[in-house]
């Protein structure tokens, strides 16, 4: 029987978890917490390279989001 743990750093009780890929027709998707399911793929390779990909635009968006907000509370101390 397959066990549920926390993930690293976790403590208490464990959150439902849900399969990230999926099939529909044969068509491969996958999920995201922010907004709608990204999909339809050839094959759960090319979901998994997609998802790849929009995890990397979302990190480097949250980066440049955080530089611009450093930025501003910068300009706003000499201002």
């Amino acid at each position: 029987m397959y066990q549920l743990h926390n993930r690293h750093g976790e403590t208490g009780a464990i959150p439902a978890r849900s399969a990230r890929f999926y099939t529909v027709d044969g068509e491969w998707w996958f999920g995201i917490r922010r907004g709608p399911d990204q999909g339809p793929y050839p094959n759960r390779a090319s979901a998994r390279q997609a998802l790849i990909e929009f995890l990397n635009d979302q990190f480097a968006f949250e980066r440049q989001l955080q530089q611009d907000r450093e930025h501003l509370a910068s300009h706003n101390k000499n201002a």
